[in-house]
């Protein structure tokens, strides 16, 4: 297909993006609108994905491109769907082939939102990290574009330049002596409500300071230590210390804390004592209540460097993963509980069996997410436990269960996956069998291949044959052309619709491979009577001519 064409489907697909946002906005979920136009796009990516393998759109202020082609341009700051992705920090957004219906949906739900006015707590990156869509990729720029990030330093310059200064101050009042002026009483003006802000931070600064001075002296006191006395009234003391400054929501200086008893933890130029007071320290610090404390500064209104929040978390010991878990369930913001996937990521690494408990949660959100953590750390040795959620009464928790066991590729993880194609939900089957053609071993073309040659295949739903068709293209060798020439040659009087069916899946199958010969058998049924058989013979004749 000529380039030209390739840039008109995406200038397409940018259009129903842009007709997306105003109809997901008017109507719910289940109006006939909105299926129409998830519907619209996702046709419109399944031809484009006929001969590519993804679509890579690179995002400008006011310009969205193609291929360096610009395919979306527009100046205003309304309705502009560039900005709308810019200004949250995404500079590129990839969707490969794979892409389902469902993620479309949500997908188009998120380009819906109106952030200034809907009541999203979070930002588009935010809401796209949650969805961990398997085949939309994006990349983020951590600078984002905004229009008021310089508002407060404009406003303090131009009150700067309003106030007088401190010599015309002065000249003011010995004019007014000289002109022999006599003091007035005068009444002692209330405070606002402004002025109260102000000296609540100048309190607030005070008494960081002294905070900063007393941690300099209790580390100073702790390197001076010998006897096991002294080392136990200031492990208490940095207990206490941390759960202070967690309670005034200064991470920063929670985190600096830890980093230096982490470092000392491992410093070889120090005593013994001082090392293993150390580490204790960080371990009983490990409690629910510094947890609970961490969770309530990230749901709070303070703005927090995910940074301090990781390296916070590094320093923790393992006796902190069940409390982490527990508040993952408990937080109201979507970033905060991404923050505690991630530090469930760090920390899980070193103890796989302590979060693998996390999986009998009741709530379903926290088994999903701790299946997402597992397997995030990719350790097999995880596999075992997670076969016991195979069967989680929530399809969602048993697709991100099925992500992980094809990943990770364990003893037990075909078995189970191959259990999951007889699930009566089509997007559980559609999961299993895409992870199955993700492990892509003889086992798995052995199950596949059966299943297509088993009796009752033919009978099933076109667009779930066809899937299985997709994954059995991954193996391009004789075992798989000899099926599908069988199906391709295949003829009967009865059910002769089922019939035509499998032979356009297998005429489907046979093009993705892309084999040149494999040509002269379609062309053999080229001019077929049947039209969707005869239709997808040729789109596959025009696949393999277009591979070569």
């Amino acid at each position: 297909m000529p380039g030209n064409d390739y840039i008109n489907q995406v200038r397409e697909i940018i259009r129903l993006f842009l007709k997306s946002k105003k109809i997901l906005k008017m109507y719910p979920s289940n109006n006939p609108m909105c299926l129409s136009i998830t519907d619209d796009c996702f046709v419109r990516f399944t031809e484009f994905f006929d001969f590519n393998e993804k679509l890579s759109l690179k995002i400008g202020q006011n310009d969205i491109y193609y291929d360096s082609e610009t395919v979306y341009s527009n100046t205003e700051k309304e309705d502009n769907l560039a900005l709308f992705l810019f200004k949250d920090g995404l500079r590129e957004i990839t969707f490969k082939r794979g892409l389902s219906r469902e993620d479309m949906y949500e997908f188009l739900r998120i380009m819906s939102f109106d952030f200034s006015r809907d009541a999203v707590d979070d930002d588009i990156v935010t809401l796209l990290w949650e969805k961990d869509f398997q085949n939309i990729q994006y990349v983020v720029d951590e600078i984002t574009l905004s229009d008021e990030e310089d508002y407060e330093a404009r406003a303090v310059k131009e009150i700067e330049e309003k106030c007088a200064d401190e010599e015309s101050l002065l000249k003011a009042y010995e004019d007014t002596l000289n002109n022999g002026a006599m003091v007035k009483e005068f009444e002692m003006a209330t405070l606002t409500d402004k002025d109260m802000r102000d000296l609540a931070g100048e309190f607030e600064k005070d008494a960081l300071d002294k905070t900063e001075k007393l941690i300099e002296i209790l580390f100073e006191m702790f390197l001076l230590s010998e006897k096991e006395e002294d080392f136990n009234d200031l492990a208490r003391s940095f207990a206490g210390m941390i759960e202070y400054v967690l309670g005034m929501e200064d991470i920063d200086t929670a985190t600096v804390i830890l980093l230096r008893l982490n470092h000392l933890k491992d410093a070889k130029s120090i005593s013994e004592e001082i090392r293993n007071c150390s580490k204790n320290i960080l371990i009983n610090i490990s409690t629910e209540k510094t947890i609970n404390l961490l969770g309530n500064i990230l749901d709070g209104s303070r703005k927090i460097e995910d940074k301090k929040v990781e390296d916070f978390v590094k320093c923790l010991d393992v006796r902190a993963i069940p409390h982490l878990v527990l508040i993952l369930g408990e937080l109201k913001k979507i970033h905060s509980r991404k923050l505690i996937v991630e530090a469930l990521v760090i920390l899980g690494k070193k103890n796989i069996a302590s979060l693998t408990e996390g999986l009998n949660d009741s709530r379903w959100y926290v088994v999903r997410n701790i299946i997402y953590v597992l397997r995030k750390i990719g350790d097999r040795q995880a596999v075992d436990q997670l076969l016991k959620t195979i069967r989680h009464g929530d399809a969602r928790v048993r697709k991100e269960v099925i992500r992980a066991l094809g990943e990770l590729k364990g003893a037990g993880a075909i078995p189970a996956l191959r259990n999951c194609l007889d699930d009566p939900d089509f997007q559980i089957e559609s999961a299993a069998l895409t992870e199955l053609g993700n492990i892509g071993s003889d086992a798995v073309k052995r199950i596949l291949l059966k299943r297509i040659s088993g009796s009752g295949f033919a009978a099933r739903d076109f667009e779930v044959k066809k899937k299985y068709f997709e994954i059995i293209s991954k193996w391009k060798d004789k075992d798989v052309y000899d099926l599908m020439a069988g199906i391709i040659g295949k003829k009967t009087f009865f059910d002769r619709t089922r019939n035509y069916e499998n032979r356009a899946c297998a005429a489907y199958c046979l093009g993705l491979i892309g084999s040149r010969e494999y040509l002269p058998l379609l062309e053999k049924y080229r001019n077929d009577g049947n039209r969707l058989f005869n239709e997808s013979v040729t789109e596959a004749i025009r696949r393999i001519g277009h591979e070569k």
